[in-house]
């Protein structure tokens, strides 16, 4: 690296290098957007130790930012042996956060820390004494810092932001440990504080504790639990305002940030004197945010709940969720009709491949699936033209984040510098998909297919949370519909088998055929909101096709995400020693086979169904599946089938639940999962239970495409 020059000093680029040209290196973007810098050898340089697995060369593990406007600069930020992997898999680099939160001139010492845990949190160290047993002094202590962790979050990813209540206060007799040169020694001071660690961990997790410090409501009715509500989410999402009457998770909540909302209801509750409020505490299920996804409709349930509590229910009836779906078709179906009657002309050549090539309009192009859809369609001589179209990211450009989904699925990543591709970014729920006026125009008057894959992937939330997705789908649909082509575009649709969820398996197999009866849909938001599209793509007029995906599996070079639950599964049974026996048959699709058919579908001369069900058209047993992967991962460590039985699935939850109660450091180095931190038995087996239904829905037949 070359050091900064008299005029980067000037500049106040001081802490910025960039590479000398003598020599090649790699940048290998991270998932917080950070890169790993590898020094790579050539001709006329040889590294002195070669330790890259596909080209000679050497990884650093030191990780660098862009310059935010001069190319080729860089600045370091930490090293890979800093960062913290969470619960998730998902990584964060605490250094950035670090230096910010430092410059508070009341701050001496700051410690990231958050290893295997489903948040992270800061270890703070005041220049002058707190006495930390004085809950009043810590309090006020965390009001003095917490705008400079508010700046640190604002620049982080959405995983990696910091709570008031994971402020870890050090104590004026058990300083941060320090080395030689007086720099903190991270690993030692998280050493010291295990045991405070750990306690913090314990408290935020039971529900009956966290959030007992927030100040309770004025009264418990409504227009008190509005603003109460109102100050406890500023409080939580970094000064961010939530409209009130909008739905959280469309307006950046997330499961981290409802955990805490529904946690300090909680703790409001029970810190009341009262014995109703205490009762009424333990009304409040675990998705309360997540059923309940708007300030409005909170304050409604808890003042439900506490006022009226005699006959109070948990949740949504099918009833009233079938209702949602409706009143949700409607809103998004309106004009569609007198769309379809001005722009829908042609009916009898829509759907029409030409001649010169498919100009393709390509959504969540960096996703999984999406990935693979794209490697097809820049290798396709069918293609003329993709447009790849993503959210933007403040991470990186568009093209690092795609070459960094490539690389994670072996495929070939000099496609991306193909001159068929254009990568756009924007926000298909806005108006004209949030492009300017010339690339609106320009799809409209070019593109032929359009393959809509990008969708919001959760299933703790309601209907309300998907609904950006949906107007994506309208607003999609309307591009197709305003087409200027002769033939309206080919739209298909990646759907999920969870749109099927409310369909009673007695009936065999599901048609395919898109189900006018929105009860066939009733149960997770996710599946809810992926019938509606269904639906409004059937209104449209469009040849349109509806894939109905089940469980998607590992690319050919086995690339798995590990947050995925089969993965999941499999890292679990290896820390307990058991594997589960489970009824059922197993029907997943390996990801590029998925592409495959969706593109046949794509480029087929032939007028395209409604609705495909895509699933393995021989599927096998789970026993048999579960058979291969023991003993495959068994040959793989060397370990003996004997060591390793199976048993009953719900012998299997048991264990899980025991060993996550006293999950140790270890336990979590084996099993990197989304939800494997200690949390109640109760979260473990509604986890558990979940994967089971997953297992379940995969026995049903479906119909393949013959």
């Amino acid at each position: 690296m070359n050091l900064p020059s008299r005029e980067d000093l000037k500049s106040g680029d001081w802490e910025w290098m960039h590479p000398s040209s003598k020599v090649k290196m790699r940048w290998v973007l991270q998932d917080d957007g950070t890169y790993e810098c590898q020094v790579l050898t050539t001709a006329e340089h040889q590294v002195a130790v070669e330790n890259l697995p596909d080209v000679k060369g050497y990884a650093t593990s030191d990780l660098f930012i862009k310059h935010p406007t001069r190319e080729g600069y860089w600045k370091i930020v930490g090293r890979k042996d800093d960062v913290l992997i969470l619960a998730s898999g998902e990584k964060t680099v605490p250094a950035p956060m670090e230096s910010v939160i430092i410059s508070n001139p009341l701050v001496s010492g700051v410690v990231m820390f958050g290893r295997a845990r489903s948040q992270v949190g800061v270890l703070v160290e005041a220049i002058s004494d707190v006495d930390v047993t004085d809950t009043k002094a810590v309090e006020e202590f965390r009001n003095k810092v917490w705008p400079d962790v508010e700046a640190a979050n604002k620049d982080a990813p959405a995983f990696s932001r910091i709570f008031k209540e994971m402020i870890l206060i050090t104590s004026p007799s058990k300083p941060m440990v320090r080395v030689a040169k007086g720099t903190v020694s991270k690993k030692a001071t998280i050493k010291a504080y295990e045991e405070e660690i750990n306690a913090l961990y314990n408290t935020v997790e039971a529900s009956t504790k966290a959030g007992s410090d927030a100040t309770p409501p004025r009264s418990w009715t409504e227009p008190a639990l509005i603003e109460w509500l109102q100050e406890q989410i500023a409080s939580i999402s970094s000064g961010v305002d939530i409209i009130p009457d909008k739905d959280f998770f469309s307006q950046g909540f997330d499961s981290l940030n409802a955990t805490f909302l529904r946690n300090r209801i909680l703790g409001a509750l029970y810190a009341s004197d009262q014995v109703e409020l205490r009762t009424a505490a333990k009304r409040i299920p675990q998705n309360f945010v997540f059923d309940n996804p708007s300030i409005h409709l909170l304050a409604k349930r808890v003042a439900s709940i506490v006022n009226r509590p005699e006959g109070e229910t948990n949740g949504s009836t099918a009833h009233d969720k079938k209702m949602a779906i409706e009143n949700a078709l409607k809103k998004y179906s309106i004009g569609l009709g007198k769309t379809i009657m001005t722009n829908g002309a042609h009916a009898e050549n829509q759907g029409e491949i030409p001649s010169k090539g498919s100009v393709v309009l390509l959504t969540g192009s960096t996703g999984g699936l999406g990935s693979y859809l794209l490697a097809l369609l820049l290798k396709n001589e069918a293609t003329a033209k993709v447009y790849a179209f993503n959210r933007p990211s403040k991470a990186d450009a568009i093209k690092g984040r795609q070459a960094s989904s490539f690389e994670d699925r072996a495929l070939d990543v000099t496609l991306l510098d193909s001159e068929k591709l254009v990568f756009l970014e924007g926000d298909a729920a806005a108006d004209k998909c949030g492009l300017d006026e010339r690339t609106y125009n320009e799809l409209r008057e070019s593109v032929t297919i359009i393959i809509h894959n990008a969708w919001r992937l959760d299933f703790n939330l309601a209907l309300s949370s998907f609904e950006p997705n949906i107007q994506g789908t309208r607003q999609l649909i309307d591009l197709a519909l305003s087409s200027s082509h002769p033939s309206n575009p080919r739209f298909l649709f990646t759907s999920s088998i969870a749109s099927a969820q409310g369909w009673d398996q007695r009936k065999g197999a599901f048609p395919e055929e898109v189900q006018l009866d929105a009860s066939v849909a009733v149960g997770s938001g996710y599946g809810e909101s992926k019938y509606i599209s269904e639906r409004l793509l059937d209104m449209s007029g469009l040849h349109a096709t509806s894939f109905r995906i089940g469980q998607i599996a590992g690319g050919p070079n086995g690339a798995w995400s590990t947050t995925d639950w089969v993965p999941i599964i499999a890292k679990s049974s290896l820390a307990l020693a058991v594997f589960p026996a489970a009824q059922g048959l197993v029907s997943w699709m390996p990801a590029e086979k998925v592409a495959a058919a969706i593109l046949d579908v794509a480029f087929a001369e032939q007028t395209p169904p409604l609705a495909l069900n895509l699933a393995h058209p021989r599927p096998v047993s789970w026993m048999d599946t579960m058979e291969i992967l023991r003993d495959t991962l068994l040959e793989k460590k060397c370990l003996h089938r004997k060591d390793f039985p199976f048993v009953d699935f719900g012998e299997w939850v048991k264990r899980l639940e025991k060993r996550a109660q006293n999950a140790t450091a270890v336990d979590f180095d084996n099993i990197v999962s989304a939800d494997s931190s200690a949390a109640s038995a109760s979260t473990n087996r509604d986890i558990c239970t979940s994967l089971h239904s997953s297992f379940l829905i995969f026995s049903v037949q479906w119909q393949t495409p013959t």
